[in-house]
Order: structure tokens, then sequence, then C-alpha cells
């Protein structure tokens, strides 16, 4: 078994959406005597359109180590695709110079894979949270892929770990820690009073929040598929809040038609970009309803107790949970499940069930103790495909 003094690891953070539920953990590798945290900081967190996140980072006291932009310009498919190239060249290099003894991911977004494989091929330990889960999306090839170039996998549920084990993955390496991001609540500094005043809301009345983003699979579609939820929700009585979409191909498409339809109906608003993760978590935490398709979004909203309308086919994995109400692109019953999920008390109680029995971890901590474990032999070896019992 392989063991160093100090272990320094190195978290590859692309957007708020990876960095925002990792953001403990972060504080708790951080504060830990044995263990020295870089952040390699790349994807949307350099993008001005999606207000250079990275400032809320640096205000949070960490490390950069690196700064990496790999964004191809552009909004299609093909400069998504191209990108994965620049990242993993970027990253190559980055992670050669830093030396980490453990490259540390969160999610399925192409940095991450980038990050992976750079570290995985240069002898590096790759450390997974969130891995095993299903969305019915291209994230779910990227998620996958980044299990295989992964050493140890740290999953929310045994249900993804099962999974994991499922692609071949040495069950002695595979730990459930719970749901990174699960403590947002703790990060809700903001009254319902101060978002309603920041954001000009009537504050009698909820209000709703868009946070949709491209699905890449029906990327011929987007215009379609924004364009339905968007008539649905100016056609509600309530303020709805529009969040900006992520970076994958079709992105600009959906932001561009939230502002076509912000100047045309009273009740919609674009919301800047929420640089800071408690004004986010508190605008999600005051929100009536969700409405979207966003994965992050959906496991946050799980723990705040929030309402999902989740429109579409790109979380269809995760249709089972309760917390959903689950529609496709069609603007009248998108209208319809916004006011079941505001006034509806049967599912109200069942989501309120749901968020009562989700197994309960102290995921920081149980994070640390497994990067503290790490065997620094297995980097060097070929990962075996461990193949299920026979029955």
């Amino acid at each position: 078994m392989g063991f160093v003094d100090m272990i320094n690891v190195l978290y590859v953070s692309g957007s708020r959406a990876d960095y925002g539920p990792a953001r403990r953990v972060l504080q708790a590798i951080n504060e830990h005597p044995d263990l020295e945290l870089k952040i390699l900081v790349t994807g949307m967190h350099l993008d001005p359109l999606h207000g250079e996140t990275l400032q809320e980072i640096v205000s949070d006291g960490f490390k950069i180590a690196e700064l990496v932009n790999g964004r191809v310009e552009g909004d299609s498919v093909t400069e998504m695709a191209a990108s994965l190239g620049t990242y993993l060249t970027g990253m190559s290099y980055a992670i050669s110079r830093l030396c980490p003894d453990i490259v540390l991911v969160l999610g399925d977004r192409g940095e991450q894979l980038a990050g992976c494989i750079a570290g995985a091929v240069q002898n590096t330990v790759v450390v997974h949270l969130c891995g095993g889960s299903i969305s019915g999306s291209i994230d779910d090839s990227i998620r996958h892929a980044i299990t295989k170039f992964a050493h140890y996998h740290l999953p929310a549920f045994q249900e993804h770990a099962d999974r994991i084990i499922q692609m071949g993955e040495d069950p002695k390496k595979v730990h459930v820690v719970g749901l990174p991001g699960s403590d947002i609540y703790s990060d809700v500094v903001l009254s319902r009073k101060d978002i309603c005043s920041r954001f000009h809301l009537p504050y009698e009345l909820p209000y709703v929040l868009v946070l949709q983003h491209s699905v890449t699979h029906s990327y011929a579609d987007v215009s379609m598929q924004i364009n339905e939820t968007l008539e649905a929700v100016s056609r509600v009585k309530y303020p709805v809040l529009l969040a900006n979409p992520n970076d994958d191909a079709g992105g600009r498409i959906i932001l561009e038609k939230m502002h076509e339809f912000a100047e045309c109906y009273d009740n919609l608003s674009v919301l800047p970009p929420l640089g800071s993760r408690e004004l986010f978590a508190s605008v999600m935490a005051h929100s009536g309803v969700l409405v979207g398709n966003s994965s992050s979004g959906i496991v946050e909203a799980m723990s705040l107790e929030l309402p999902v309308v989740n429109v579409g086919d790109r979380q269809q994995g995760r249709e089972h949970l309760a917390c959903l109400i689950n529609v496709g692109y069609d603007r009248t019953r998108i209208c319809d499940a916004i006011e079941k999920a505001l006034g509806d008390d049967t599912y109200r109680s069942k989501l309120m069930e749901f968020t009562a029995n989700m197994p309960s971890f102290d995921t920081p901590s149980v994070v640390v103790q497994h990067l503290l474990n790490v065997d620094f032999g297995v980097s060097v070896l070929p990962k075996l495909f461990v193949d299920l019992p026979t029955t």
C-alpha cells in the first residue's frame, strides 16, 4: 500500500453546479492538517456571460492553483465537443505542473471528464463524487466515462453505488457518502423579504423560479423546448424569475428567448448571474416552485422541500423522485403542474415525507476520511474489471 505524508488534493471546478454542492466538502478538506487543497478553475467560472463565478471561490478563501480556459467559442454541439479537447490539453499540463496526489471531481461535466483523463493517464489517483446516477441525457455518458477513469468512487446513495459496481468497479473502492449540497439550507442567509426587495417582487405572492438547460441529444429542438416553458410561465398569475442556463450547446438560444419574453411580459424577469452560493440558495429556498430540467436544481430542491416541475426528458432517470412533477414540453401541462405544485396539499405532504426520509450523512467528514484512506499504489496499477458474482 502506498502512503504520502501530506496529501495534495486538486479539485477541478467548472461552474456553480459543482462548486456549490462541493463547497462544504472543500472547506473540510482545507481545514484538515493532513490534506492540502488546491483548486483548478475552468469552464463557466471564467465566462463573463455567467458572472465570472471565479470570484466566489476567491472570496471563500480557497487557493486557486490554475486557471484553464477551454471553451471553444460558439453555441453548437460541434463547439461543445471541441471544447473537451482544449480542456484536456490545458488540464494535462496543469496536472503535470502541480503534481497532485489526488484529482477530485464532482458530477458529470466535460471539464470533469477532461480532468479525470488527464489525471488517470498521468498515474494520479482520481476520486469521483456523485457517480452512478442516471438522468437520461449526454450527462450519463460523461458521468459513466468518469467512473471508468476514476480509482475511487464516492456516490450519494446505495443505488448509485450498486450501479457503479455493475459497471465493473471494485466494490472495495466504492463508498456511499451522502449527497454533497444537501446542506444548502445552511447557505440561506437572505430572508424572503430581502429577495423580494432585491428583485422587485410582490411579497404577497409566491414566485416561480425557472432553471432550464438545453438537451444535447435534442439540440435542434432547444428553441421549441424553452418556448413552451416560457409560454407557460408567462400565463401564470405569479411573478417569475428566469435563471441563466449553462453553457452547453443551445444555452445562448435559451438566454436570448428568456430576454425576448421578459420584454413582452411584465411578470417575467431575467436574473443576473447569481455569483454567490448564498444568493442562489436564498432565491431557491424562498421560491414557490422550481420549473425546468436542472439536475443540480433538483438535488438542491429536494433538501429545501421545494416543489419541482421537471420539464422534458433531461432528467428522465430521476422520474421516481417524489419531489418531481414530470411533464413534457407542453405549455398547458406545465401551467397545470405549477398550480398543482403551489396548491395541492396531497402533493405537498408527499414531498415533505420524501424529504424527511432522505438518508442523513455528515458528507464533508465522510469524504475527508475516505481521502485519508486512499491507497496511492492503485494509480500505477491497471484497473481491473470486477465481474458481478454469478447466481
